[in-house]
């Protein structure tokens, strides 16, 4: 089911974003939630308790606890670094300050069905609506992994390192069969040693990814057409 927050302090802009959600997904048979807030405050004390969403609107011009506000609490405080911002603002600039909170899309208002409907798409395109657990055995043991909170995959001779948000581990395996198993769920490979999490890249060069811990992924050579072309499929659904 993908959850949606929106938080605008206009209750017209948020029944409008709310009716614009529920038409996508009624159309296209998504299981869906919808959750309103009117305050940044309100938002932020629904997050202290549950912050397991998949896109939020976020209005960057709220009263009081404004939507740059909003953000520093969701990536820095609470460390929420897989739910993607869609920040909604009346105005044509945006603050640079902004960007430090790795937006997935600015919306202008005001605004119509099809650009909701695109935003929504642009995430199922990215990062697929699955909500699976990636499983890897240690030994005798068997471990468990939500894929959205892994950074990254790394092939060490016939072992795997995977680097999540909150640790770090190494099992025995193939990088091909792990990229199988995660299709569709937004990694790609930059490198015939690595599988990424897009959710986590920063910046992309022609030769290296950068991720959000500041890390530089190697693109191959070989792969730097695949992944030029795979960042503009991604992100604009053509190229």
């Amino acid at each position: 089911m993908l959850r949606f927050a929106v938080c605008d302090d206009e209750e017209y802009i948020c029944s409008k974003l709310e009716k614009f959600i529920s038409q996508y997904c009624k159309y296209t048979n998504r299981e869906y939630d919808v959750d309103i807030f009117t305050s940044g405050e309100a938002f932020i004390n629904r997050l202290n308790s549950d912050n397991n969403y998949h896109i939020i609107f976020l209005d960057i011009e709220l009263q009081k606890c404004n939507g740059i506000e909003v953000s520093e609490y969701i990536r820095n405080i609470i460390g929420n670094e897989t739910v993607q911002i869609v920040y909604v603002s009346g105005k044509t600039g945006y603050d640079r300050q902004l960007f430090m909170y790795r937006p997935f899309q600015f919306i202008d208002k005001p605004f119509e069905y099809e650009k909701i409907s695109a935003v929504i798409e642009k995430y199922l395109r990215i990062y697929g609506n699955k909500s699976g657990i990636f499983h890897y055995k240690v030994g005798h043991d068997t471990y468990w992994v939500k894929p959205e909170e892994v950074l990254y995959f790394k092939s060490i001779d016939r072992k795997i390192k995977i680097i999540s948000t909150s640790s770090e581990d190494i099992f025995y395996g193939s990088l091909e069969k792990v990229e199988e198993q995660l299709k569709g769920q937004g990694f790609l490979s930059p490198h015939k040693s690595y599988l990424v999490n897009y959710r986590f890249i920063r910046s992309f060069r022609s030769d290296l990814i950068v991720l959000i811990n500041g890390e530089d992924i190697p693109v191959a050579k070989s792969k730097r057409k695949e992944i030029a072309r795979a960042q503009i499929i991604l992100e604009n659904g053509g190229g």
